[in-house]
């Protein structure tokens, strides 16, 4: 299944190491914004991901450690 806003997210990640979800949010702009905490906690979900809880504007994002 072709998730874009998945890959936009992990795309950041592997430029940047990290990224806040803020930034994520100003990345894919307001039209995409409600969307981002459910794709973020699906991610989560399956290990793509990992974040500071709770889940919120200043939350740093990062692929999970080995």
């Amino acid at each position: 299944m072709y998730e874009p806003t998945q890959e936009i997210i992990v795309a950041e990640l592997r430029l940047r190491g990290t990224a806040q979800m803020a930034d994520i949010a100003q990345i894919l702009g307001p039209g995409l914004a409600a969307l981002i905490p459910y794709e973020i906690q699906r991610m989560k979900a399956t290990g793509l991901l990992s974040y500071d809880e709770p889940l919120g504007p200043d939350s740093l994002l990062r692929f999970p450690q080995a």
